[in-house]
């Protein structure tokens, strides 16, 4: 028995992933797709395995960083600008 041809509706899903971003993985030649037509695609399950095989990943135990403590600030024309939140009318 041959493979079972999913929809890009069902590889999306089996994938977590939009169909606009199937489409965009297919576009750029990250994942295999079985043209069935020219206009009609599908997608092999072994396929879908093997890009979700190649996204695997570790990445290596860092330390957390701590929070920064500045706050940004503005100068300038944009600090003329700024409103004070208990002066602002509304329209």
């Amino acid at each position: 028995m041959g493979s079972v041809l999913l929809s890009p509706q069902q590889a999306a899903e089996r994938l977590m992933v939009s169909e606009r971003t199937l489409r965009d993985l297919k576009r750029r030649g990250a994942i295999r797709y079985v043209a069935i037509t020219s206009r009609r695609i599908g997608y092999r399950d072994d396929d879908l395995a093997d890009f979700i095989a190649r996204q695997v990943r570790c990445d290596e135990h860092t330390e957390p960083q701590k929070p920064s403590k500045r706050r940004a600030s503005v100068s300038g024309a944009a600090a003329a600008n700024i409103v004070p939140f208990s002066q602002r009318r509304r329209p």
